[in-house]
């Protein structure tokens, strides 16, 4: 590969290699499929009968709470890529508001939970695989393992392949929720509604925070508008993500309620298991397994998308080692997703090593998600004009209130935000040297 040096957009010289721009192959249901892929995950398969159990039927108001806290929080983040399209997506928004060091901090807070986040969707998919084909841990791992490759293969290979293998899979798995959950709800019975809130109207809040984990994912997105081939298409991708992920996660929460698909009628099953059950008969066990593994592809694709374009953009503002700011000849940041893999690959061999549960990792990337949104929404109420400043304010209030939530992770946010701006500061020196 021959040696060049280049501009980056912010008058900084890029690093030695060959640097190529990104290229603008993303259509709008290609859009539309890695953000809904961002968001519609692995909570699908858990979350439904974990609030239900904390709220009873009162949790589906905390499932409609958040899919209508997701049309600001969407509709910001579209406003701010279509403000100004930047590889570093809300890290670059950030930093036009706050300065450059706020900028990298967010860009660090996201991806320091790759290695953890990466690890969690692997074990859920490992787990579901595993399930499947009648293996233990070490399958499980195994399985999860080559998730992980196959996705960042993928990305490595081109956007425009990672974004179609990404379209067709979520209409499968979107196809097969809708099969599951229309059968279903000729199962509902009006009376598993009441009483209406058969616990504490208090515990609708908690069931919201532990339902956010499935509604993270509009900010990961943002680091691909420069690769849209129509500008307006954010928007329109943001709105049918939206609208998609409400059809998807309502009516499975109504029919998990309705139908008793949780707590100790469903036993050890998960609430999809008992629904599928009614649908695929005995291999119900086998569907959901396979369902799992393709639900923990979809947003790991996405995220692997946008935290490879992230830490690129990061490289190219000396945020970074200069050295990941570097594209291939075919504009794909090779270097960052190596980056980025051998992270994750760590993460998992951690994971294996201590025997880390999900519920050991899931806090360091929720935590990390929390203070990255409420910096992106601080950011945008002073980028953004009305009416659109108003819902980046409402989802300010409201991402904060959640953070608080995070208790004492709270310091491991402090402690990745120390590190970015020692790095920013040593960064300066080393660059006035």
């Amino acid at each position: 590969m021959s040696s060049t040096t280049a501009a980056s957009p912010h008058g900084l010289p890029a690093s030695q290699g060959q640097t190529q721009p990104l290229r603008r192959t993303l259509g709008l249901w290609q859009g539309v499929s890695l953000y809904v892929g961002s968001v519609l995950g692995t909570g699908v398969l858990v979350l439904p009968g974990v609030a239900a159990e904390t709220a009873g039927p009162a949790s589906v108001l905390a499932w409609l709470g958040l899919v209508l806290l997701s049309l600001p929080l969407a509709l910001t983040y579209a406003a701010l890529s279509r403000q100004r399209a930047d590889a570093a997506g809300f890290s670059d928004a950030i930093e036009r508001a706050f300065g450059p060091r706020w900028g990298a901090v967010a860009g660090w807070l996201f991806l320091a939970q790759v290695p953890t986040g990466t690890a969690v969707a692997a074990l859920i998919a490992g787990e579901y695989g595993a399930s499947v084909l009648g293996g233990g841990e070490t399958l499980a791992f195994t399985l999860g393992t080559a998730l992980v490759v196959s996705a960042y293969a993928l990305n490595f290979v081109g956007l425009r392949v990672s974004a179609t293998a990404q379209l067709m899979t979520l209409a499968v798995i979107v196809a097969g929720l809708v099969l599951i959950v229309g059968r279903a709800l000729q199962e509902v019975e009006v009376q598993a509604f009441t009483p209406f809130f058969s616990r504490s109207p208090v515990t609708v809040g908690l069931a919201a925070v532990q339902l956010f984990w499935a509604f993270v994912g509009w900010e990961a997105i943002t680091p691909l508008a420069r690769e849209f081939r129509e500008p307006r298409d954010i928007w329109r991708a943001s709105l049918l993500a939206v609208g998609i992920v409400a059809i998807v996660y309502l009516p499975l929460a109504i029919v998990t309620i309705g139908t008793g698909a949780y707590g100790a009628a469903a036993g050890a099953k998960t609430p999809l298991v008992v629904l599928a059950g009614h649908v695929f008969g005995p291999n119900a066990s086998r569907v959901v397994g396979i369902a799992g593994l393709l639900l923990s592809f979809i947003p790991l694709n996405a995220y692997v998308a946008g935290t490879s374009r992230l830490a690129f953009a990061l490289g190219e503002r000396r945020q970074l080692p200069a050295w990941l700011g570097v594209t291939s000849a075919s504009g794909t940041p090779h270097r960052a997703l190596v980056a980025l893999c051998a992270a994750a690959l760590l993460g998992l061999a951690a994971t294996y090593l201590g025997r880390l549960r999900i519920a050991d990792l899931l806090p360091f990337s929720t935590s990390s998600f929390l203070a990255t949104y409420v910096l992106s929404m601080a950011a945008a109420t002073r980028l953004l004009r009305p009416p659109l400043s108003y819902a980046a304010l409402v989802s300010l209030v409201a991402c904060t209130a959640v953070l608080f939530f995070v208790g004492t992770f709270l310091a491991w946010v402090g402690a990745v935000t120390v590190c970015a701006l020692a790095y920013q500061q040593f960064a300066s020196r080393r660059g006035a040297g």
